[in-house]
């Protein structure tokens, strides 16, 4: 596996993480996302992950899968949902602390502290976020940990044990962690690298994630990354 990993961000919580011949989507909500520049239809991933029901994290998923036979990773309600009500052929229904294998690596499905239900208002299991191990021609795996939708909880701690390589975490406060909290995140996981995200997509979630950089730079160990919508970066 080649030790480059290219990372993109679509806007809000939407992310596209290139491996070799692996192209995961986390969370695809991209045509009514006012964040977003990319469409559903611009994306082929081979992977999807999803951490959660809510419609800002799923709206999309169907319909990218349907079009690219991508496999489809989420708890087992999501999963079921998609299979049944959308006809998505490949999907894998988990829970937390489950991990799977695949081409790239390996996946856990971890807890997140937040609620969960499907857009047509069906129970949609719990939400969840994602271990995302890569493995390398180094030898050294290089891992992700990208939190979901969350607060602040102390077994982020445990969760990033092995090591984290780089964090994904929310900063947009009133339905998640807001930029302080986000500074104890940082502190527990104790990841090399942290990039924000669930942010500035609408009024309600505004946030500045350069003054959030300077104070993870201020009062964390970890370097801070502030991506720019649609634009690919190495993560380090």
């Amino acid at each position: 596996m080649s030790s480059k990993i290219t990372g993109v961000w679509y806007g809000h919580s939407t992310w596209g993480l290139e491996i070799g011949s692996s192209r995961i989507l986390i969370d695809p909500f991209l045509d009514d996302n006012p964040a977003a520049r990319t469409k559903a239809a611009d994306l082929s991933p081979t992977h999807i992950l999803i951490s959660h029901a809510h419609a800002d994290h799923i709206a999309d998923a169907a319909s990218i899968a349907q079009r690219s036979g991508a496999q489809v990773l989420a708890n087992f309600e999501i999963a079921q949902w998609l299979s049944h009500k959308h006809h998505v052929k490949h999907t894998v229904g988990m829970n937390h602390g489950g991990a799977l294998k695949t081409e790239f690596g390996r996946v856990m499905l971890v807890p997140a502290v937040h609620s969960s239900s499907l857009p047509d208002g069906s129970y949609g299991g719990t939400a969840g976020g994602w271990i995302v191990e890569i493995h390398r021609s180094t030898g050294q795996p290089y891992r992700i940990y990208y939190a979901g939708d969350t607060a602040v909880f102390g077994d982020m701690k445990w969760i990033a044990r092995h090591g984290i390589d780089c964090l994904i975490v929310p900063i947009g406060d009133l339905f998640t962690m807001g930029p302080e909290d986000s500074l104890e995140a940082i502190t527990l996981v104790a990841p090399r690298a942290v990039l924000p995200t669930h942010y500035n997509t609408w009024p309600p979630i505004a946030q500045d994630p350069h003054a959030w950089a300077t104070s993870v730079q201020a009062k964390t160990a970890a370097t801070p990354l502030v991506p720019t919508v649609d634009t690919p970066f190495e993560l380090p």
